[in-house]
Formats: structure tokens, sequence, C-alpha cells
């Protein structure tokens, strides 16, 4: 290898050493590629977060809505029956985003239970209907990072009255 080759490189290396901390120092406000691709990473990032929060506040409506639904549903049946259930199904498969939904409903039950339904609430007797499901913040390649639980509650006067 030539002396002046090495010498050369030598040279070439100290200046670049020099000139990289007073890059990283100055206040001109040029922008290179790597602070361009960083940002665009982080804005990109952002983006991916903010989209996935909307779709976690889109299951919280649903839940909400699928809590009203159920509600006026007991309030005119006066209870809970087969047909509850079924409206239960159908309003769960229609959110998106959220698993392990279930639904309680608190109130005094009529004793003995009229037929066709699993358990009757009377006239004028408040209930409280609670639907609750999983959903999961997972950014970009939706893993699940964080998981939330969100509930929905509802509450109601029954309608219906048994002899």
């Amino acid at each position: 290898r030539p002396a002046r080759l090495f010498f050369y490189e030598t040279v070439v290396i100290k200046i670049l050493l020099k000139k990289i901390p007073r890059i990283l120092k100055s206040d001109r406000g040029e922008a290179n590629y790597i602070s361009t691709m960083v940002f665009i990473f982080a804005a990109v990032l952002m983006l991916a977060f903010i989209l996935d929060l909307f779709s976690i506040i889109s299951v919280k409506r649903q839940i909400d809505h699928c809590a009203d639904q159920m509600t006026k549903q007991i309030q005119l049946a006066g209870g809970i029956n087969g047909e509850t259930d079924q409206l239960f199904s159908f309003l769960c498969s229609e959110i998106d985003g959220a698993e392990n939904v279930t639904y309680t409903v608190d109130s005094s039950y009529r004793s003995p239970t009229p037929s066709g339904m699993k358990q009757a609430i009377q006239l004028g007797t408040p209930f409280y209907v609670t639907i609750s499901g999983d959903a999961s913040l997972g950014g970009v390649w939706n893993f699940d990072l964080i998981r939330i639980s969100i509930v929905a509650r509802g509450s109601g006067v029954s309608e219906r009255y048994w002899k």
C-alpha cells in the first residue's frame, strides 16, 4: 500500500471527525435524508396510533348502541327471553374490533317465571343492562399492546304487567 494513500485516508477521517460534531451542533436548519426519514417514520407512527384510537372510539359507540337496543327490547318484553339473546347475538356480530362481549341484567325478578321467559321483570320495576367487551390498541401491525375493557350501561323500567 502506498504511503500517500494511507496519508490521504487519515486526513479524510480526521476532517470528517471534526465536521460531524460541528454539523450535529449546528443550528443552521439544514435537513438531510436521515432526519427527513426519521421525521416521516415518526409521523406515520403517530398517524397509525390516531387511526387505531379512532377504531377504539368506534367500538365504544357500537357497544353503547347495543346497550340501548337491549334496554328497549327488555323494556318492551318485560324481561329476558330467547328474543333477547338473539338480539344480543345479532348486535355482537355487527361489532368489529371487540372480543368477549357479554351482557348482564340487574333487577329484581318475578317469581314464578312466566312461560317463555328466562327472567321476568314486573311492570314499573327498574333494571340495569351492562355490556362489556375487550378491545386492543395495537398499532400498525395490530399487536395486542394495550388491552382496553369497554363497558356500556343502560337502564330502563319494565313496561309489561305479569299476572
